[in-house]
């Protein structure tokens, strides 16, 4: 049976694991994301409620002039007490308000205000931000960037803040004077450190669950199809591989019958099975009408090959004849027309003495003058088509080695064919004219072009031939 490179059972396990791989993954984000985005609103609105009640209860006018200044003065002493009061009643990282100076990578923000809690407001001081106190390099210009964009933002901007003590979820809203520009921003972090832990330990635990179910689920699918669609379908193949082997080359009607695997599934493979078992024996029947067909047949078609060959064959001298070159020019000319430019060339070749031969010994011995130029013509142009086109004219579609070496060869022909007229026995010794004309895209358009130069270069040799018999 074939090793297949893809097996059903294979591909289909395959695909079991890659979907439920697909359904877990897909299914353990979507989980993951919403929760993290249902969280992030509740943020969102919990810090928006925080950011809008510290600014109602902010002098702005007061908290601008103390920034341009430098100096606290007795009201911002009060709203940083507001400020801590709010830092020990609600669960907030931070809340501090700032202003960014310029896009350098140092000295580009300066704080306001910084809530702390009492303890570190009163006693563990060290670290705590007041107002005027600009950065040396905590900030860089990305940041900054960002500070400059929410002050000119109307709404609140959200964003997540990593440090390397905790992450955040920070609400900045920027605030604005009488004249509606904006002279600081305004910001609260609460600590998502603990929360994003979380949400990737509940998403790793809804990924577990979802595996082992999905596990299971492809289990038990598995064993349904292995039971169901791939046994039956590898046994179905091997009986049908069995018959194929059987049948090749098989000669014995009776042995092309196809053994059925017992197939329990009352599915669509056990449909197929039993069309494959009805197409077996129709094709024994239709093979059965084909042999008893195949004898007249094959009878008939040989003695058309025979008739078709009889037609384009001389039948005295065994060449090629008139039809069959015809065939062969049109193929030539086919070839010119689709400017293939065709290796050929054409010898036109003409029996001397054929008329004084059949008057004076009779047409028997003419028609051995023609069989010997036949003969000593097709030995010499071995590589090529000989063709009898007329009574006492041949044709030689020269190509290959004939084409290539076609004046030495020319000059093997004349050689033997190139004699007077010997009174004795003419027809064993033949006198013929000869002229070779090869194809030239540049003048010829057409075979019979090269054929009209190669009849004028036998009628030109047969004139030299005839001036040295008169001398």
């Amino acid at each position: 049976m074939t090793n297949h490179k893809k097996p059903l059972g294979k591909s289909i396990a395959f695909g079991c694991i890659v979907f439920t791989t697909l359904l877990c993954l897909t299914l353990s984000a979507l989980n993951f994301f919403n929760l993290r985005n249902a969280l992030y609103q509740r943020y969102q609105s919990y810090i928006s409620d925080i950011l809008r009640y510290v600014e109602k209860h902010i002098d702005h006018e007061d908290l601008k002039n103390c920034i341009e200044t430098g100096v606290e003065s007795e009201t911002y002493k009060e709203t940083l007490l507001f400020m801590d009061g709010i830092m020990d009643n609600f669960d907030i990282h931070y809340l501090y308000a700032g202003k960014p100076l310029n896009l350098n990578d140092r000295g580009n923000y300066m704080s306001v205000f910084c809530a702390e809690d009492y303890f570190n407001r009163y006693v563990d001081t060290e670290g705590n931000l007041y107002l005027g106190w600009i950065s040396d390099d905590e900030y860089d210009a990305e940041t900054i960037k960002e500070l400059f964009d929410i002050m000119e933002r109307e709404d609140i901007s959200f964003f997540v803040e990593k440090t390397e003590w905790s992450t955040d979820y920070t609400g900045a809203l920027a605030l604005r004077g009488e004249d509606g520009e904006a002279y600081a921003f305004l910001a609260v972090d609460v600590d998502i450190t603990t929360l994003s832990e979380k949400l990737w330990t509940q998403a790793l635990e809804n990924t577990a669950v979802i595996l082992v179910l999905g596990s299971l689920f492809t289990f038990l699918f598995l064993l349904w199809a292995r039971k169901s669609i791939s046994n039956p379908i590898r046994m179905l193949e091997k009986g049908v591989v069995a018959y194929a082997k059987n049948s090749h080359g098989q000669h014995d009607l009776n042995a092309l019958k196809f053994n059925a695997p017992v197939i329990r599934t009352d599915n669509e493979v056990k449909s197929l099975s039993a069309a494959i078992t009805k197409m077996t024996e129709d094709m024994q029947d239709y093979v059965s009408e084909i042999l008893s067909a195949e004898e007249k047949t094959r009878n008939m078609k040989e003695l058309a090959d025979e008739m078709s060959e009889l037609a384009i064959i001389d039948s005295l001298t065994g060449l090629w004849n008139k039809t069959a070159f015809n065939r062969e020019a049109e193929k030539l000319n086919q070839e010119i027309s689709e400017q293939k430019n065709p290796h050929f060339g054409l010898a036109m070749v003409d029996l001397n003495f054929l008329k004084r031969i059949n008057d004076t010994f009779g047409h028997e011995k003419g028609d051995k003058a023609l069989r010997s130029l036949a003969r000593i013509t097709r030995t010499i142009f071995s590589f090529s088509s000989v063709y009898r086109v007329g009574g006492d004219e041949l044709i030689v579609v020269l190509q290959g080695q004939d084409y290539v070496k076609n004046e030495a060869l020319k000059s093997v022909f004349i050689a033997n064919t190139a004699r007077t007229y010997i009174p004795e026995e003419p027809w064993k010794h033949v006198s013929a004219a000869i002229g070779i004309a090869l194809f030239d895209p540049k003048v010829d358009n057409c075979t019979q072009d090269v054929l009209e130069r190669a009849d004028r270069a036998m009628y030109a040799m047969k004139k030299e031939m005839k001036a040295e018999r008169s001398d």
